[in-house]
């Protein structure tokens, strides 16, 4: 409530208000209502990266937008700060690994902890930079010394603030609860799913399945269940372990390891879906056309019982006719489920959907847990597409039932693409002489087109990456609006409770609301904190991911140690006065420094993303294939420096 009075009363005060993210190189853009500000690092008065701040707008617009300067931080978002500590005499100074943190921590000699020079450290702060002063603090961990094997991840860990163990409460609490299906179906409001044929699919490594699919023909109609693990029986509002979900926001996974959002007692045990096991569920039971439309639905509590435990690679090689299927009913099930997932996916798409053509890099690691030896390219295929086809439409199920009900809800919102943002896209795709080159104002239909058109073109993965970054982020709120990646008008997360906090929240409700007892405690006080918490979840969902890029990025950097000197191919994805950004096959991104261009002097063309030699007129520009050769590697940064070959 303090928070919330501090933002009125900087609106008030002629601010506009928002949480601002600060990029690399030291600059920041502020994330409002009123859409995104930009930040120049001399502006920033003491605010750090994630603050809450009250922002002036100034007169002056730039490419990057409309800009502003931070006038007061009104929430600071960083209690720690973690990096090299340094000895100076009787003063010592951590500098911050991360890069978005731009201030260094001054800490007197008697509050080091014993720190030696190089260590890497966690420093508490006792004081907060400002226009005049630096940042003071403590230290209260040292990591290790710099360099060390495993140390970079513990460093993400800590930089992006995630939790790593569990209070003995919570395990107590987790430890205590018992499956009971017996008691669960006593209750009533339970329905018996268990005789109905359920499978699970799942990466080959899962360890946690949240969400179960079942196929049926019933009077001539095909009926799709989606069968979501049912967290909200096991954990009630306000518990210990609702505490430390709502805190986490979400599961993070790491190159390393998974911080699970749930103790594995519940996430990995009784909630998990596992194959011949009976498990309380949350059931969207759908009645479809033929071609894909919802025609009638049922949400209910369940038991279900999954069958078979299935992975998206075994999958792909059924349907494929590379592997004969396991049985005769497992073959019945997901031939027909790819059916009527393609027919959802065609009718998603034609509503304007995009379907973008990414690829996930999953650095594989040696036995020690630490080691990378490998890197695997995982992009999306038939099984993948069949599970998310699925779970998007029980989502959009259940978000318009509760909108048609009336009843509080977490959403999750998507809004236009930023027009400046359009504009620098818009470039490209004249440079690449696409037919769509007005894009301000387009729809997400001219969007899929765009994706379409650059299916099999060597831009392709440039392409997609490109309308990616143009677009917002989604994000949840506890207010209706659409999705404009989905050209959906009403949609949420139901279907990954064990590892997504918002997902919990809407089974709450949802259960809530089919029992007519949303004015009943808890859901009536659950219902007023709405607002903060889907703030709060989007906030910690970017710092999830923003963990995991990182993670993939240094253990990348580390592999690559092991070619320094040799060659490769790689892709042009950022242009810039400084350099060139390259990406290679594996996924691995470096920079070409101009200094390493040495066969002319390169000019910038920031209206065109090129840079042009002023003798010889080689021009490089974003999308084109290059070879460069690796000069330098530094892992903490997860850093890749290149020269041309």
């Amino acid at each position: 409530m303090a928070r919330k009075k501090r933002m009125e009363k900087a609106r008030q005060g002629g601010l506009i208000v928002g949480r601002i993210s600060v990029n690399r190189r030291g600059y920041g853009f502020v994330e409002a209502e009123e859409g995104d500000i930009y930040v120049a690092s001399r502006d920033m008065a003491g605010a750090m990266h994630r603050d809450v701040v009250g922002v002036r707008l100034t007169a002056s617009r730039g490419r990057q937008g409309r800009s502003g300067v931070v006038a007061k931080v009104i929430e600071r978002a960083n209690e720690t700060v973690v990096g090299r500590y340094e000895r100076h005499g009787r003063l010592g100074i951590v500098v911050p690994s991360d890069p978005r943190i731009r201030t260094e921590v001054f800490v007197p000699s008697r509050d080091g902890a014993g720190a030696e020079d190089g260590d890497i450290v966690v420093a508490r702060l006792t004081a907060y930079p400002s226009r005049r002063n630096a940042a003071q603090g403590v230290v209260e961990e040292v990591l290790g010394a710099e360099g060390e094997p495993g140390l970079e991840i513990e460093v993400i860990i800590r930089q992006h603030g995630l939790r790593t163990e569990f209070s003995a409460e919570v395990h107590a609490e987790a430890a205590a609860e018992r499956l009971d299906i017996d008691g669960a179906l006593k209750a009533g409001g339970r329905a018996d799913l268990r005789e109905i044929f359920t499978v699970t699919i799942d990466p080959a490594d899962a360890r946690d399945f949240d969400d179960a699919i079942s196929i049926q023909r019933i009077d001539g109609r095909l009926r799709l269940g989606v069968h979501i693990a049912d967290v909200s029986h096991y954990v009630a509002w306000d518990s210990a372990i609702d505490r430390e979900a709502r805190r986490r926001a979400t599961s993070v996974y790491l190159v390393d390891r998974v911080l699970p959002m749930l103790p594995e007692e519940l996430s990995n045990e009784i909630c998990s879906l596992k194959p011949d096991e009976d498990r309380l569920a949350f059931s969207v039971l759908m009645d479809l056309s033929a071609d894909g439309v919802v025609e009638s639905y049922e949400l209910t509590p369940s038991v279900i019982r999954s069958d078979r435990r299935f992975d998206y690679d075994s999958v792909q090689s059924w349907l494929d006719g590379e592997a004969p299927f396991p049985d005769t009913e497992s073959e019945r099930t997901l031939r027909e489920f790819l059916r009527v997932a393609r027919a959802i996916g065609e009718r998603r798409v034609a509503r304007g959907g995009l379907d973008f053509e990414t690829v996930e890099a999953k650095v594989v690691l040696a036995e020690d847990n630490i080691t990378p030896v490998d890197v695997r390219i995982r992009q999306r295929t038939d099984a993948t597409n069949m599970i998310e086809e699925a779970m998007i439409l029980a989502n959009e199920v259940v978000a318009g039932h509760m909108t048609r009900a009336g009843a509080p809800m977490v959403y999750r919102i998507h809004e236009d693409p930023d027009a400046d943002a359009l504009g620098q896209v818009a470039v490209i795709l004249k440079e690449f002489d696409y037919p769509m080159k007005d894009i301000h104002g387009a729809s997400p239909a001219t969007f899929q087109r765009i994706v379409h058109f650059a299916h099999g073109r060597p831009e392709q993965r440039l392409i997609n990456s490109l309308l990616l970054r143009a677009l917002q982020r989604a994000r949840y709120t506890d207010y209706l609006g659409t999705h404009f990646g989905l050209a959906s008008e009403a949609y949420c997360h139901f279907t990954s409770p064990i590892r997504r906090y918002p997902d919990l929240l809407v089974h709450r409700l949802l259960r809530s609301q089919l029992a007519g007892t949303l004015g009943k405690e808890p859901v009536a006080s659950m219902a007023g904190e709405l607002e903060w918490l889907a703030d709060h979840c989007s906030v910690m969902e970017r710092e999830a991911e923003a963990a995991e890029d990182d993670s993939v990025r240094v253990k990348l950097a580390e592999l690559m140690t092991q070619h320094v000197g040799e060659v490769f191919d790689g892709l042009i994805t950022g242009v810039h006065s400084f350099g060139l950004f390259i990406q290679l096959d594996n996924t691995a991104e470096g920079l070409l420094h101009v200094s390493m261009m040495s066969d002319d002097y390169y000019h910038f063309e920031p209206e065109r993303f090129m840079l042009v030699g002023e003798e010889r007129r080689r021009s490089y520009r974003l999308g084109e294939r290059i070879r460069v050769r690796i000069v330098g590697v530094s892992v903490p940064e997860g850093r890749i420096d290149f020269e041309p070959a």
